[in-house]
């Protein structure tokens, strides 16, 4: 698994995360990307509805999907309620959270992106070897990016059981995964998603995003400042000075809204949300499916190559 080497400073970064936020917005992709999530939305919608002349069909669940945060919606498994605190577009969750349906099965010829929406899908990926927030080789083939909230226990669902089977990809070169920030909750989240990047600027950032992803397993984790600091602290960051400082870094902080502004400008409106090449997964699929995606968008971009 490759690491960033020889950070570039953080003002580099935050111009660089800002600078693809504004490049997301370009009106007609974005608008076009936004109709087609809609459109595998509302093939699922009618996927789940038995037809009286088909007979019943599975739902997304019956597929494999585990559901995902919905933003505005305080989303929660199991019924967990959020408790108080509102979106970051102004929304209040509702008082109990409920489970997004994610999408059709991305199989599905409905789900086949237009090839202006799937250029800028690639668009969207990064590539930078200085992104302390990625994993993997810049030159892989497929770019998974993941657009997540440490509050969402669908999220931590796929960052505790489900990563781990795809990392062997990423070690052999494969694929590259690139976090997002999409914060869909409240501050709590906004500071989880700050720490996460000063954890990162020490090397710190899978040990301490299993730590925190591990608090929202049964619902929305609840934490604080000092909590976050003693993450820190168990999973080996060594300035924790330095770590207490980022907390309230200007240029960390802007890097993360402007991952929720791209998430948001493009349509993106649950957790977890993937981009896997041209490929869109919205909730928690198991780790084979996953897998087969990949190696799907595996063998296209080698024949596009």
């Amino acid at each position: 698994m490759s690491t960033p080497t020889s950070p570039q400073p953080r003002t580099d970064r935050t111009v660089v995360a800002v600078a693809w936020a504004v490049a997301a917005v370009v009106v007609a992709l974005a608008t076009a990307f936004i109709a087609w999530l809609a459109l595998g939305e509302r093939g699922a919608e009618q996927a789940a509805t038995p037809s009286p002349s088909a007979g019943a069909q599975s739902t997304p669940e019956e597929d494999g999907a585990e559901g995902g945060a919905d933003e505005g919606e305080g989303g929660t498994q199991g019924g967990a309620q959020e408790d108080g605190g509102s979106a970051p577009d102004g929304s209040t969750p509702t008082d109990e959270g409920s489970a997004a349906e994610p999408p059709a099965d991305p199989g599905a010829a409905e789900q086949t992106p237009p090839p202006e929406v799937a250029q800028m899908m690639l668009d969207l990926q990064r590539r930078d070897p200085q992104d302390p927030m990625a994993v993997g080789e810049v030159d892989a083939p497929v770019v998974m990016i993941e657009y997540a909230d440490y509050r969402c226990p669908y999220c931590a669902q796929f960052h505790l059981e489900i990563r781990p089977e795809l990392l062997p990809l990423v070690d052999d070169g494969t694929l590259r995964i690139e976090f997002r920030d999409f914060v869909i909750f409240d501050e709590t989240s906004q500071l989880a998603a700050v720490a996460g990047r000063a954890a990162a600027e020490q090397d710190r950032l899978e040990e301490f995003q299993s730590a925190v992803f591990a608090l929202s397993t049964d619902g929305h984790g609840e934490y604080g400042r000092e909590d976050l600091v003693d993450i820190a602290e168990e999973v080996g960051v060594a300035d924790l000075e330095q770590f207490e400082a980022d907390l309230t870094d200007s240029e960390l902080t802007a890097a993360v809204e402007a991952d929720s502004a791209e998430a948001r400008a493009i349509g993106v409106s649950s957790t977890p949300t993937f981009l896997i090449n041209t490929q869109v997964l919205q909730g928690a699929y198991p780790a084979d499916r996953m897998l087969e995606i990949i190696e799907e968008q595996r063998q296209d971009a080698t024949e596009q190559s």
